[in-house]
């Protein structure tokens, strides 16, 4: 009796402090129980307050204008606290992103400009507010500093950069910003000698936005990644054939590109080294395993992968020297040590 009788005071209690839904609103949200609703997409902004935040943003926009920054600041944050659903919201916050710019605010900038991609997919002014974010990446790769530190030498903030390079790309993966976004990406990742996230956003580059004036870039950029990664034709030749296919791809894509002749150069150098390791197969089998059949089907090989090498012309007289029946000269290597 006294556990039921709890519990009727108990519901009594929830029943005064939070009133029982309507009908049309019976699901609880705990937003609207302990906060703010943060759902005021679809919120339908009254006449006054449609007003209201329009004088506010003139207020704001005068003082921006004199240089009163601060006084500006409490007017467009008035509006975007007060009358969120209005249209001079997303106004507000862009405003308010210009002022922490020109203050070299970087983080209050970016995230002034990024509530209005969160909060207002339909703002007309969406691709320029993407491209005020790439510019304040681009900035801090650049080596912009905040106002503390303005006295100080610059210094490239590639973390900071790389951070919003990367929600550019996010907030618009096909946007006229992305593939900016992606060079940069690659660009600093190879500041920071990691090469792996240089290869994955041109890679992304070259596939998705292959329209792009920077997609013949990216695929010179992938084949001289790949390139620098080859050790020698006694390594795995894996980052060598990537850098031949992204070479070759790049000639045949863009014949007319500026940059024909140093990959032309570049996929030599490859086909080069790539014959080199046929030629070391080749010879391997030819003269420590007696496998005349192998050793000719790598000595073929390497003429065909690059003719007109040093390797290939070794790889002829090979070829002929066995034709001649000539025998090896190395020591028998049986496979099994038997």
């Amino acid at each position: 009796m006294k556990t039921q009788s709890t519990y009727l005071l108990i519901c009594t209690l929830l029943c005064a402090v939070f009133p029982v839904a309507s009908h049309a609103d019976l699901s609880l949200n705990p937003l609207k129980i302990f906060g703010k609703d943060k759902e005021f997409a679809n919120v339908v902004p009254t006449q006054a307050e449609q007003r209201a935040s329009f004088d506010l943003y003139q207020e704001g926009k005068g003082a921006q204008q004199k240089g009163s920054f601060s006084k500006a600041l409490r007017r467009y944050k008035k509006i975007t606290k007060d009358y969120p659903h209005t249209d001079a919201a997303p106004n507000a916050f862009a405003r308010m992103g210009e002022i922490y710019r020109d203050t070299r605010k970087w983080d209050k900038s970016f995230d002034a400009f990024q509530a209005i991609i969160d909060n207002y997919p339909a703002y007309p002014g969406f691709d320029e507010t993407l491209a005020r974010q790439y510019e304040l990446a681009e900035a801090l790769m650049g080596g912009a500093r905040g106002k503390i530190l303005w006295v100080l030498p610059g210094f490239k903030n590639y973390d900071k950069a790389k951070e919003f390079m990367e929600k550019v790309y996010d907030n618009g993966p096909y946007s006229k910003t992305a593939p900016l976004a992606l060079m940069n990406l690659a660009k600093i990742a190879q500041k920071q000698k990691d090469n792996d996230a240089a290869i994955d956003a041109l890679d992304l580059l070259v596939n998705n936005h292959s329209e792009s004036l920077l997609a013949a870039q990216a695929h010179l950029q992938l084949a001289d990644i790949y390139a620098s990664l080859v050790k020698g034709p006694t390594y795995d030749q894996g980052a060598t054939l990537e850098a031949i296919n992204y070479y070759e791809d790049f000639l045949i894509l863009y014949p007319d590109s500026p940059l024909v002749a140093n990959a032309e150069k570049s996929l030599v150098r490859m086909r080069e080294i790539y014959a080199q390791n046929k030629l070391i197969t080749a010879d391997f089998y030819y003269t420590y395993r007696r496998n005349q059949r192998a050793a000719l089907n790598f000595y073929n090989e390497t003429i065909t992968v690059a003719p007109d090498s040093e390797a290939a012309k070794i790889a002829k007289a090979k070829i002929e020297a066995i034709n001649r029946g000539e025998k090896p000269t190395g020591t028998f290597r049986n496979p099994f040590g038997q």
